[in-house]
């Protein structure tokens, strides 16, 4: 159950339906900027709500963190579904989604809080194994046309995705900083692109999901 669905399943007011869009989108900016152990103080300054209507639908700090965790993963694997509808040659496709995956310059695989008390839910489960399904198949396709090089798997890309750092926090004094994940990403990409056949393979071991999975365990909790 999503946690700005009512209890006993009635619809929500106007005002409370405005009031979770305000939190979830200063959420997202929040925790995209300066990472997921943002306080929830910084949540409700940005969003203009108070405490207590954050409170009131997000009981915890892990459950606001969850709900923003599968809101982007539900989105990405609907842009991947778009990009692979939408462009004819695979290489475009891969490329707009790692472009769409950097855009939020935070883990979009398992975010979560690292001081989180309670297991995460199935909804949020669900939405990393459909997620991580979706990427493979996206890297496949593009692997099958002869565009992105073969030694490479779907878990190098995610744990090579969560290498490019996130833009330094905004100074008030000197202003916003660099935001360095588009210069990052277009090295990532030109590494993976498929090279004429005396290029240089990479070194193994390749990734593996339990090579993933210890890296978000590590760094996220989870």
């Amino acid at each position: 159950m999503s946690p700005s669905t009512p209890p006993a399943g009635r619809p929500l007011r106007a005002d409370a339906r405005e009031n979770i869009r305000l939190i979830l989108e200063a959420a997202r900016e929040v925790f995209a900027d300066r990472g997921y152990e943002v306080s929830i103080e910084e949540v409700a300054r940005r969003s203009g709500v108070g405490m207590g209507t954050i409170y009131r639908h997000f009981p915890n700090k892990s459950a606001l963190v969850e709900r923003v965790a599968i809101d982007v993963m539900t989105e990405t694997s609907a842009e991947i579904e778009r990009a692979v509808a939408q462009e004819p040659d695979p290489w475009a496709a891969f490329t707009r989604v790692m472009w769409h995956m950097a855009r939020f310059r935070s883990s979009q695989m398992f975010p979560v809080s690292r001081r989180r008390t309670t297991d995460p839910g199935p909804e949020l489960m669900a939405a990393r194994a459909a997620l991580l399904a979706d990427l493979d198949g996206l890297v496949t396709r593009a692997q099958d046309e002869g565009c992105l090089r073969t030694d490479a798997n779907v878990f190098d890309v995610v744990l090579m995705l969560n290498s490019i750092p996130a833009r330094i926090p905004d100074d008030e004094t000197t202003g916003p900083s660099a935001d360095l994940a588009g210069r990052h990403l277009a090295v990532l990409l030109d590494g993976l692109r498929s090279r004429p056949a005396d290029g240089e393979p990479l070194p193994p071991p390749a990734a593996g999901r339990r090579d993933l999975d210890r890296f978000f365990r590590t760094r996220f909790g989870l």
